[in-house]
């Protein structure tokens, strides 16, 4: 009997937190990133991430729309995307109960850095904000300079230049 009612309790704790939006509120929005699974390429890359947005919920959500979120890692902190021609989101207006809507959404990838990508998807009929699991984002760098050897020649050739001038200053004057 003791089971029985422990079952039960946990039966009916588990009803009163569905219905309450504890356990359900974050399972309203399904978002996949269909492509890419990951990104490792030099700045300038353009490309598409596909989305695949599912409402799980029994009702519909008006104004819905998706965009772009990136972290960088290397930083910790947000990217800001209008360098990457990602800051305009993409208008999903009405999503029916059950309605899957697959998306495109462009992205031009530009500073080297490691960042995590992920969508995020907000509707004025729903509270939370929902995002997708991340994908790994690396823009190498354009070339395997040496930041010493930078420096040194930035500050030598000069210095050999004003030598020159100089040399060649005093000789036309003898």
């Amino acid at each position: 009997m003791k089971k029985i009612c422990i079952s039960f309790a946990f039966f009916l704790s588990f009803i009163v937190m569905q219905t309450s939006g504890i356990v359900s509120a974050s399972d309203t929005i399904d978002i996949k990133i269909l492509s890419p699974d990951a990104v490792e390429n030099y700045p300038g890359l353009e490309t598409n991430v596909e989305v695949e947005i599912t409402n799980l919920s029994n009702t519909e959500l008006k104004n819905a729309m998706a965009y772009i979120t990136m972290a960088d890692i290397g930083k910790h902190m947000t990217v800001n995307l209008e360098d990457y021609g990602a800051d305009v989101p993409v208008l999903l207006d009405t999503l029916k109960p059950q309605q899957s809507v697959k998306v495109e959404l462009p992205i031009r990838f530009v500073y080297t850095s490691k960042y995590k990508l992920y969508v995020t998807v907000s509707s004025d009929d729903d509270l939370q904000i929902h995002s997708s699991e991340s994908i790994p984002v690396h823009i190498l760098g354009n070339t395997k300079i040496d930041p010493l050897i930078v420096q040194i020649v930035s500050i030598v050739m000069p210095v050999i230049l004003l030598l020159l001038l100089f040399f060649v200053r005093t000789r036309k004057k003898q």
